[in-house]
């Protein structure tokens, strides 16, 4: 199977905010110097913006179903459904725009005396000298020493990562003696979850922070990740910032550039407003270790439709914390930045990988989501955006077999299918741009037909195989999920 990142090492792109503990955020000083009337006047540009090409998407909609002709009346059923669809989701774009504009970072709301201590996890399989560059980062970053603990665990590596990872510890050791770190070898691969169970169960902060082995981190990203547990006691859950370090690599990172600022920077921001962030990322994500201890074991002991779960990690933890009735966040200036897939098939397979987790771990968020949660803050919201996420899994789908019938019956009308989906990218675009203030906003109208050409088979293939276990995107061969017990933890070494 072919390796995750085909291009090391890739260099940090520079952010153009600061990186350490005061402000940390991208593009701080560029929106700094805007005046209130300014980014005022840009924001009502950007909504008559948005206001246009939802309006022409409609335009193309009217004429179309006009062109059908007399298709209309068969359609009637597939009509209805998709204009109650598209009302429902133009409001809860409304209500999700509202929240995301009104989105902060969370800051020290008082003066801390002591920093919380905190365990970092970095696993790895397969690195090579990639791992040397996450350890480094993590005892790189502006945290207090005697408050941070590193644990960097060899997933059973086939190839030089457990010589890089020794190296690395050894390194930063002499470079800091208080520094408390060390490196675990596990003697067979396991899978991500079974390494990260290694070095949670030597883990002695009340904080867990999870880092990616080919994810680097800023130098303010420790302290930023624990505000929100410092300010609110209900929190239990923080998700970091993830970007992507090789942009420019080819136009499949380009891609999954905008892919990411989407889903950070805009979903996560507006979920934050309710407290209800229901994906960690691995790559960068807090947990408060009172909350998930209790059920670690069973998370390491997960299964589904009879097999072993050894993917969807951070999304099963995320709804350890959900269950418990506990509050998730997200932090913008906890920045990671990970190396991506640069090739289709690279992202096809991680796409999938992702698809069947969000399956399996959305009916376990289900589960439990209407239940007894207490009195839990945005419990009615959170509950209203599973249904809206949930719906979203199945309406574009709804979609591509109408306009598939009606194309076929009048072929005149693929422009105006075309259209709405190059319309639903650039309603994208103009939310990227608001945040990145970059020219990558012209990608996202071709991603979105890029998706519906070459991606769309992605999640219906995930719903009819959730049960297959892959990570997919590994160099190494799969660990036998069915012994993965017998093996994690049973053999280890240490350094």
């Amino acid at each position: 199977m072919m390796p995750l990142v085909t291009s090391k090492p890739y260099n940090l792109p520079r952010s153009k905010g600061a990186m350490h503990s005061a402000v940390g955020t991208v593009n701080g000083n560029a929106r700094k110097n805007h005046s209130p009337e300014m980014t005022t006047a840009r924001w009502l540009g950007g909504g008559v913006l948005v206001l246009v090409v939802v309006l022409l998407v409609v335009f193309w909609r009217v004429l179309g179903l006009a062109a059908a002709g007399a298709q209309a009346s068969a359609d009637a059923p597939w009509l209805w459904l998709l204009a109650a669809w598209g009302a429902v989701t133009t409001g809860a774009f409304a209500w999700r725009v509202m929240l995301w504009r009104r989105y902060r970072p969370h800051r020290l709301a008082r003066d801390v005396e002591q920093w919380p201590r905190i365990s970092v996890v970095i696993p790895a399989f397969n690195e090579s000298q990639e791992v040397a560059r996450a350890i480094e980062s993590v005892a790189g970053a502006d945290y207090p020493r005697a408050r941070l603990q590193i644990i960097a665990v060899d997933d059973g590596s086939t190839d030089d990562t457990w010589l890089h990872m020794r190296r690395a510890v050894q390194a930063a050791r002499d470079a800091d003696e208080r520094l408390d770190i060390q490196a675990l070898q596990l003697q067979q691969n396991g899978g991500k979850r079974e390494a990260l169970y290694a070095g949670m169960q030597r883990a002695t902060g009340s904080v867990l922070v999870t880092v990616d082995s080919d994810t680097r981190i800023e130098a303010n990203a420790l302290r930023e990740v624990v505000v929100p547990f410092i300010n609110d006691h209900d929190v239990a859950c923080v998700a970091g910032s993830v970007r992507v370090a090789n942009t420019n690599a080819s136009i499949i990172t380009r891609f999954l550039r905008c892919y990411f600022s989407l889903s950070f920077r805009y979903v996560r921001a507006y979920q934050d407003a309710f407290r209800g962030v229901f994906c960690a990322p691995g790559a960068l994500s807090a947990y408060r270790m009172s909350v998930i201890r209790p059920y670690l074991d069973a998370w390491r002991q997960q299964t589904f439709l009879g097999q072993r779960c050894i993917t969807g990690e951070d999304r099963a933890l995320t709804n350890i914390v959900l269950r418990a009735g506990a509050l998730t966040a997200y932090q913008d200036t906890a920045v990671a930045w990970s190396a991506m897939p640069t090739t289709y098939m690279g992202l096809a397979l991680m796409f999938l990988r992702w698809a069947r987790s969000n399956v399996r771990e959305t009916l376990v968020l289900w589960s439990f989501l209407m239940g007894d949660l207490g009195r839990r803050q945005g419990l009615a919201a959170l509950r209203f955006n599973m249904l809206l996420v949930a719906a979203s899994l199945l309406m574009p789908y709804v979609f591509i077999a109408h306009a598939a019938l009606v194309v076929m019956a009048a072929p005149l009308a693929l422009p105006m299918y075309l259209a709405a989906v190059v319309g639903g990218g650039l309603v994208s675009a103009a939310i990227y741009y608001a945040n990145e203030r970059d020219h990558g906003w012209v990608w996202l109208p071709v991603y979105q037909v890029y998706w519906l050409i070459t991606l769309s088979w992605v999640f219906p293939f995930a719903l009819l195989t959730p049960h297959r276990m892959g990570w997919l995107t590994r160099g190494g061969g799969q660990p036998d999920s069915s012994h993965a017990d017998e093996r994690a933890g049973a053999s280890l070494a240490s350094a």
